[in-house]
């Protein structure tokens, strides 16, 4: 009964691509909530500190993830496997290591090594550790985006996730200056907060992308089931329902800098990753 389950919940939709469904979401969030709290406390015990040079170190990886997660699909697409882990799917040969939400574990564990490196090589040469991981980072950034430039070949796709982006980006910054002042309830929207907003945008215009123009599903059920209702268009208005209602909670729960920036880092890594994982598969024409 238990392997059935596991079977069907959590490994066919893997295998198969059908997307999420109630069961896989709801046991992921609980994962992902339960893994954050245990990462933050640990980055507490070893005296990491979690501010905004810290998050700008970890950029690079944000951008590894989802260019690994892209790389695996043009490798599907092309039937093509790193022949290490590799299941049968509905797309080809499939890296379990590099598709959702194991490639989260994967990425998590090389930056923790890198955090670990970096930690002890700037206690040897008294360099920010911060410079290093971020170095490390971008190294390996680089190295997979080497391997997607050859394949781009979509413009049209390109330009318009760009276009729809950059409108929402100045939509937000407009917003943010000329309207957000004159009203006490919008004081959340900070620059930081604004920026993570607009990842979310650039997002959700990787997602209206792909189901307006390109035979794609959207994977997540809750949207899927108001997309079906709403059109693709939908992704925009969950997102600024959404998106900014967390920053604010966060802003107004969470007296502790350190933990703010921290869970304002899982919101920017659920909005930025996807997006740059769209945005590198509809470019590639996979």
């Amino acid at each position: 009964m238990l392997f059935e389950f596991v079977q069907k919940w959590y490994v066919d939709p893997v295998i198969y691509n059908t997307g999420y469904n109630p069961v896989n979401t709801a046991t992921y969030g609980i994962l992902l909530i339960a893994a954050a709290t245990g990462v933050y406390y640990l980055l507490k015990r070893f005296r990491v500190p979690i501010d905004h040079k810290f998050l700008a170190a970890l950029a690079p990886y944000i951008f590894l993830g989802a260019m690994l997660r892209s790389y695996e699909d043009l490798l599907e697409s092309m039937n093509l496997s790193l022949n290490f882990l590799t299941v049968a799917s509905a797309e080809g040969p499939r890296n379990m290591l590099l598709v959702s939400p194991v490639i989260y574990v994967t990425i998590f564990l090389f930056t923790l090594a890198a955090l670990a490196l970096s930690l002890g090589i700037s206690r040897v040469s008294k360099l920010p550790y911060q410079k290093i991981l971020f170095a490390i980072g971008a190294i390996g950034a680089l190295a997979v985006f080497s391997a997607i430039v050859p394949h781009v070949m979509d413009f049209f796709a390109v330009s318009l996730m760009l276009s729809l982006a950059a409108f929402w980006a100045a939509a937000i910054f407009a917003f943010r200056k000329y309207l957000a002042p004159k009203y006490e309830k919008f004081s959340f929207l900070t620059k930081e907060n604004a920026l993570i907003i607009c990842a979310h945008m650039f997002d959700a215009s990787t997602t209206f992308t792909a189901l307006q123009f390109y035979p794609y599903f959207e994977q997540h059920f809750l949207p899927r089931f108001v997309i079906s209702l709403l059109g693709p268009a939908a992704m925009f208005l969950l997102k600024l329902a959404v998106v900014p209602l967390a920053l604010y909670c966060i802003d107004k729960e969470l007296p502790d800098a350190g933990k703010r920036t921290f869970f304002k880092l899982i919101v920017l890594v659920l909005g930025l990753g996807p997006g740059l994982r769209n945005f590198f598969r509809l470019a590639m024409g996979v």
